[in-house]
């Protein structure tokens, strides 16, 4: 026990010696308007990489030592202003604590932890021992980049229940971004379709005007608004659409050919009670990218309506197996009569390892998702089920090996209802 607090402590201090860098990159991340930037992506061989404390001791641990040292191709850093680096990272043992990366044997960098997990929805202290798939960026310095070949690599330290004895979580991705000034040549553009102030009905429109220097690659329309979590860190409303591979998914959406225009499909996403705003992703043929500039003030006016019931009471290291049970809660606002349609949103992995997934002790489907993997899964939900206020949603699993783990935020009820939105 002793043993184990003393390895929770070290994994502390490192995460506090990069906190500083941590926090202000976890401000400052992401492309913004005006940006302009080249994003080198890189993957590993197989569907995840592991990356394991150093630190433990159990054979089972020990024989997935040392962690990988990876390398990327960074031909580019001519008017180069700054580098984040974006990780594609699944907590899949709960108290892992001390999460780093370092590029070129460097000092290493703390990756940022989310201030919403748990926030109010979370079952408590410690934070770190709740399941998740996030996309945190880190800025890495930009005298430790090179042009040419970079290496990299992630450990991570003993913190408590799993990841005390075992500390460990998946890698699937990272993206190197890189910044440049302004006078770097790029695409310029501008989204024509909505207008500033516009209203936004069922399934939108969405087109860019683009000019460049060289063809265009494609054009990726993002929005903030709010909508289920797919970014894993608990920030509902925010400018949506999450990594995987080098591509951008849960986003408005990606046009590759001219005209760059997109349909949003938005029969299940909730009503806004904030404006909605817009800007577009311009990605050239070299890969240089540039942000435009951002559309605001936009309102989302259906003949229906949606509510996204957010689940609280989220059960810390929700990995279901062995003959056990996990739930949370979600309150559905009443009456119900006017109900179209329900579904549930979650992010699994491992989802195949459910027997049972459903609401209220009915059981709705058997199980979702892939084999030792992750998925973003959604099923109906029959409306006989719901009842008006508090509802619980679970999943059971018998299997004796690895069971279902569901991600941050948890499962996500959302309702579509026959009535205009106001």
């Amino acid at each position: 026990m002793i043993a184990a607090r003393f390895r929770f402590a070290i994994g502390r201090i490192a995460m506090a010696a990069g906190v500083l860098l941590g926090l202000a990159s976890a401000l400052s991340a992401e492309p913004r308007p005006g940006d302009v930037f080249r994003e080198y992506a890189w993957r590993p061989e197989g569907k995840w990489q592991r990356v394991t404390g150093p630190e433990v001791t159990d054979p089972r641990a020990k024989r997935f030592l040392p962690n990988a040292v990876n390398e990327i191709e960074i031909d580019d850093l001519d008017q180069a202003r700054k580098v984040e680096a974006t990780i594609e990272m699944l907590l899949c043992h709960g108290g892992t604590a001390g999460k780093r990366i370092r590029v070129g044997g460097g000092p290493w960098i703390a990756i940022p932890e989310s201030d919403l997990i748990p926030g109010r929805s979370g079952q408590g202290p410690p934070d770190l021992e709740y399941q998740s798939m996030r996309y945190p960026s880190v800025e890495i310095p930009l005298d430790q980049i090179r042009q040419g070949t970079n290496t990299f690599e992630f450990t991570c330290s003993a913190g408590t229940a799993l990841g005390g004895w075992w500390p460990q979580w998946l890698l699937y991705g990272v993206t190197f971004r890189v910044y440049y000034e302004p006078s770097k040549p790029h695409a310029t553009g501008r989204i024509v379709r909505p207008a500033e102030g516009d209203v936004l009905g069922d399934a939108p429109l969405f087109e860019a005007a683009v000019t460049g220097p060289e063809p265009i690659e494609r054009v990726e329309f993002i929005g903030l608004y709010e909508d289920f979590n797919w970014e894993g860190d608990g920030a509902y409303r925010r400018w949506h659409g999450r990594p995987l591979f080098g591509r951008l998914y849960n986003h408005i959406g990606t046009a590759d050919t001219a005209p760059h225009r997109v349909t949003w499909d938005t029969a299940w996403l909730p009503s806004q009670s904030e404006p909605i705003e817009v800007m577009a992703r311009i990605v050239g043929q070299s890969g240089i990218s540039a942000m435009t500039p951002a559309v605001g003030g936009l309102r989302l006016v259906r003949p229906y309506s949606v509510k996204m019931c957010k689940p609280y009471d989220v059960p810390k290291r929700w990995s279901t197996r062995a003959g056990q049970t996990h739930s949370c809660k979600v309150d559905v606002p009443g009456p119900l009569d006017k109900a179209i349609d329900a579904k549930v949103i979650m992010v699994t992995w491992n989802g195949v390892a459910a027997d049972e997934i459903g609401i209220n002790g009915r059981k709705v489907v058997g199980n979702v998702g892939k084999n030792h993997d992750l998925s973003h899964d959604e099923f109906a939900v029959p409306l006989e089920l719901i009842t008006p206020g508090a509802n619980t949603l679970y999943t059971s699993s018998a299997t004796e090996h690895h069971g279902i783990e569901v991600q941050w935020p948890g499962m996500v009820l959302f309702v579509r209802y026959d009535e205009p939105e106001k």
